[in-house]
C-alpha cells in the first residue's frame, strides 16, 4: 500500500524548520555537507586526485579526504585555502547578518 502524498499544507521538513533549534542544527549540517561537496567536486573539475591536491596544498590524502567528508566540522582557513589553491580555485567568504531577533539592541 502506496503513502499518501499531502500537496496541501506544510510538508514535514517546513514544520521542523519552524523549530529555532532545529532549524539552528538543520543549518549547520547543510553548512558542513555544502563545504565538503565544493571542495570534491572542485578537485574532481581539476582532474585531480585527493595525493595530487594533498601533495600541492603540503599536507596529507587523508586531511583532503577528511576535508571532503560532510561529517567533518574542524575546518581550518589556512588549509582550506591551501586545498582550494591547490585545485586552481579561489576562496571566498561571505558573512550575513542573522534575524532581527539576534541583533544587539
Amino acid at each position: 500500500m502506496k503513502a499518501k502524498v499531502s500537496r496541501s499544507g506544510k510538508g514535514w521538513l517546513e514544520k521542523k524548520l519552524a523549530s529555532p533549534k532545529f532549524r539552528k542544527g538543520f543549518d549547520a549540517e547543510v553548512q558542513k555537507l555544502a563545504i565538503g561537496e565544493q571542495l570534491s567536486q572542485l578537485r574532481q573539475e581539476a582532474g585531480l586526485t585527493q595525493a595530487q591536491v594533498a601533495q600541492r596544498a603540503k599536507t596529507t590524502a587523508s586531511a583532503i579526504s577528511r576535508y571532503e567528508n560532510a561529517e567533518y566540522d574542524r575546518y581550518e582557513l589556512r588549509t582550506l585555502q591551501r586545498i582550494v589553491l591547490a585545485c586552481g580555485g579561489r576562496l571566498d567568504i561571505t558573512m550575513e547578518p542573522g534575524p532581527k531577533t539576534h541583533r544587539a539592541a
